[in-house]
């Protein structure tokens, strides 16, 4: 067995010949199986409508001697109502005592006289409006008078309302129990046979306004036997169903009662067929009884003329899979035969072997597949030098990184060192000033985000004004209103430096100091900073340049002026997004006012 399974994996799944052979087979198996099926589908089918014709003709005398019989039971109900005066058993409480038993003995006697007559008569029921019960049966006759009407369960049944409904027209119903209509049901209840289910027609009989029921009992089995009796095999079944789905007349007792569901109901007088379950159905209106008669015949039935035909498709196909499998494997074998060389060729590069080639001139798509691959092999040999190459400048970049890393901390010690020194000789202005220069330097060596809260981002602007004081000679004053809620929030970090650097060089240039004022707030869509400044302005001209060139991102005239508000708007945006900027409004000698709108972030 394992043996088997090892020649099976190495000639079909693990080589290419092998799986083009599976593949062949499997096209053949596809097409053979289709068109077999086609033709199978093709033959069934024929049998299948040839059976359809023969129940729509088989139906055809059935539906006529159904209605027949219809008609007579319909005969017999108005022979009934007519010949007997029923009319005055309607009110029978209002019968004067002298005429009751007159009427009663009269209506039994032709009761009895139908029921003789008519053999597949099994009982008749007449119920009165006032709770008035009269059954007959072959053997015994017996009558109920209840002036409570509600207390026999007929008077509360669909079969009472829907007579009622239909007047004068006979109504009918089928799987009705014999218990169902008996005055005194029996004590022991048993399993039913067929002998004590009824078919029942029902008709109302009315006078002065009131409305009593009749209704005649047939014998389910000789019901049955209207339209079993030309059954041509044993296979089918034929019965009837009511239009909610439910078997109403059967030769077996177990199935009256069962629902079939799912089948397609026909429309008057016209017939439906279709499969379900493996079997067909082929059904048809009976319009004088409301029922529906249903042939039942298993799939199978109609195969049986077709098993030698696929005795001898089977043989065939045998025949023609053996065929295939060895011609396929001889000729696609001897196709693949190139590709076998080239899958050893790419194991040997697969092993480490870079730059392997081989020769072999095919002039179809195979032998593209081999010049690509020695292109590839090749190209492969050279991206790993090539690769060896930047691994030897990416450890230079990463002692040059190392190096960058270590003069900075070199530079913040050496100003502590100045600062010491200044103290010992007593220069406090000195080093008061490196004091405030390590401080604006600190946020640079002590963290490298990109963010930091707006309350850190204030602090590093108070150093940077404390420094700029020691030009202007203190006059540079800063004032701050900003919100506690909005300290917090994280902006980027140097992004007001630029402006405020900006007020100072040119808004208070020429002049002995000024006044900058950082203010936020918050936004719809975030918070807005804004730095304004009482200095120079600037004239309506040199503002729609500047905005121009940070909307276009070129160059001013003024690369001081332009290049902050420029870098300090880019960066807003590729940060935060197109929503977030910068903005500019000032007046000549009325200062500059720069609102930032970014986005409201609260440090976690």
């Amino acid at each position: 067995m394992n043996r088997a399974a090892k020649w099976f994996n190495r000639t079909f799944r693990t080589t290419l010949s092998g799986q083009l052979v599976a593949s062949f087979l499997g096209m053949f198996l596809l097409i053979f199986a289709v068109s077999s099926g086609a033709a199978y589908v093709v033959i069934l089918n024929m049998l299948k409508t040839n059976a359809i014709e023969n129940n729509e003709r088989q139906f055809s005398q059935l539906a006529y001697n159904l209605d027949d019989f219809a008609e007579e039971v319909d005969q017999i109900s108005r022979q009934l109502v007519l010949g007997t005066d029923l009319q005055k058993l309607i009110e029978y409480g209002s019968v004067p005592d002298v005429d009751r038993m007159t009427e009663v003995v009269a209506a039994f006697r032709n009761f009895s006289q139908v029921l003789i007559n008519y053999p597949y008569v099994r009982a008749i029921s007449f119920y009165g409006a006032d709770g008035y019960i009269m059954h007959s049966n072959k053997s015994t006759n017996g009558t109920q008078f209840d002036a409570d009407s509600q207390t026999y369960l007929f008077y509360r049944t669909e079969i009472y309302e829907k007579v009622r409904s239909k007047k004068q027209a006979l109504v009918w119903f089928g799987g009705m129990q014999e218990t169902q209509f008996d005055i005194a049901p029996e004590d022991s209840p048993r399993s039913p046979k067929l002998e004590d289910y009824y078919m029942t027609a029902a008709r109302s009989v009315t006078a002065n306004g009131k409305t009593g029921t009749l209704m005649i009992h047939v014998d389910m089995r000789q019901f049955t036997d209207i339209y079993n009796h030309g059954l041509r095999t044993s296979s089918n079944e034929l019965y009837m169903m009511d239009t909610d789905d439910a078997i109403v007349s059967h030769r077996d007792p177990e199935r009256i009662g069962q629902h079939v569901d799912g089948l397609k109901m026909p429309t008057d007088g016209q017939f439906a067929s279709q499969e379900l379950g493996g079997v067909q159905f082929t059904t048809y209106m009976i319009d004088s009884l409301g029922f529906v008669l249903v042939n039942e015949i298993p799939v199978s039935a109609f195969i049986k003329d077709i098993l030698t035909l696929r005795q001898v498709m089977l043989t065939t196909f045998a025949f023609s899979l053996l065929s295939a499998f060895f011609l396929s494997r001889f000729w696609i074998r001897r196709l693949t035969r190139p590709m076998s060389r080239l899958t050893t060729a790419m194991k040997k590069l697969e092993q480490g072997k870079l730059g392997v080639t081989f020769d072999l001139e095919l002039h179809n798509e195979l032998g593209i597949m081999i010049r690509q691959f020695n292109m590839m092999s090749r190209s492969i040999a050279e991206l790993v030098e090539q690769k060896e190459s930047i691994q030897e400048e990416k450890r230079k970049l990463e002692l040059g990184a190392l190096q960058a890393q270590i003069n900075p901390h070199f530079f913040y010690n050496t100003l502590n060192t100045i600062k010491w020194m200044a103290l010992v000789i007593k220069a406090d202005n000195i080093a008061e000033s490196v004091t405030t220069l390590s401080n604006l330097l600190h946020p640079t060596f002590r963290s490298t985000d990109i963010l930091c809260t707006l309350q850190e981002e204030v602090d590093y602007i108070d150093n940077y004004i404390h420094i700029m004081n020691y030009r202007f000679a203190g006059g540079v004053k800063l004032k701050k209103r900003i919100p506690e809620s909005l300290k917090n929030c994280q902006v980027l970090r140097f992004l007001l430096q630029p402006l405020v650097e900006n007020a100072i060089l040119h808004g208070l240039d020429g002049r002995s100091g000024g006044e900058i004022t950082i203010l936020a707030d918050d936004h719809p869509v975030g918070i807005v900073i804004e730095v304004k400044d009482n200095g120079n302005g600037m004239s309506e001209e040199r503002l729609q340049e500047v905005q121009a060139s940070i909307a276009k991102g070129g160059e001013t005239g003024s690369r001081e002026t332009g290049i902050g508000l420029r870098n300090v708007h880019r960066r807003i945006q590729l940060h935060f997004g197109d929503t977030y900027q910068l903005q500019i409004d000032c007046q000549p000698m009325e200062g500059m006012n720069v609102r930032l709108l970014l986005p409201k972030v609260q440090k976690s």
